[in-house]
């Protein structure tokens, strides 16, 4: 009888800093360990390439270990189809950390099974109403005439005096400290106007020697 770890975050901005802490022990006891990252809470746990490769592998007698329930499942339909698997192969499935730690979610007795639906509906309600909430959130900004995402750091009106300046010589480095932001941003903007393209003469610049000096090869 093995312990198998099993680890999953929604997105790849996301890390499994959390759930690694809180399975500390079994790592560092070699437990073998699954993982799907940036793996939507959406995809049955069922369908996830991580959690059916642990499913191929596992012994009768092995147990599933999950940092939190969420992990593994957020729906009432998901739980309902993942528990009669794990009965049938004789797995074992416990949380290390909260309120259902030390219990086997896995086990068949009718006690178990009322919990765990209750615990699938909740989590299931949870991830609904995170969803709505964002939903309501951008709604009201966009109703009340705010841009949503990263803003512009410099509008067209300064953009355009980038370029110009760019194009009468100001290196990027100099406007970017002149407008304090980051060189990138300097070169994003003159890439957007095509400032950056190379002039047409450099086909005429000789084969060898040094390069004549040129406003559009300022060190970048």
């Amino acid at each position: 009888m093995a312990d198998r770890i099993y680890l999953r975050y929604s997105t790849d901005k996301q890390t499994d800093t959390r759930q690694r802490h809180a399975l500390a022990t079994l790592l560092g006891a070699g437990a073998l360990t699954y993982e799907d990252p940036a793996t939507s809470s959406r995809q049955l746990s069922l369908d996830r390439a991580g959690f059916t490769r642990l499913l191929h592998e596992a012994a009768v007698g092995d147990t599933i270990r999950i940092a939190d329930a969420a992990r593994l499942f957020r729906s009432v339909a998901d739980m309902l189809a993942l528990r009669p698997v794990l009965i049938r192969r004789g797995l074992h499935l416990r949380v290390e950390s909260g309120l259902l730690s030390g219990i086997d979610l896995a086990s068949d007795d009718p006690g178990t099974k009322m919990m765990v639906s209750v615990l699938a509906a909740v989590l299931e309600f949870q991830r609904d109403m995170i969803s709505e909430n964002t939903r309501q959130g951008v709604a009201a900004a966009e109703a009340s005439g705010k841009t949503l995402g990263r803003p512009t750091a410099l509008d067209a009106a300064l953009a355009a005096d980038v370029v110009e300046a760019y194009r009468g010589g100001i290196a990027v480095k100099a406007l970017a400290r002149q407008h304090h932001v980051a060189p990138k941003t300097i070169r994003r903007v003159l890439d957007n106007a095509g400032a950056r393209q190379p002039p047409d003469h450099l086909d005429t610049l000789p084969a060898t020697g040094e390069p004549a000096s040129d406003p559009a090869l300022d060190a970048h």
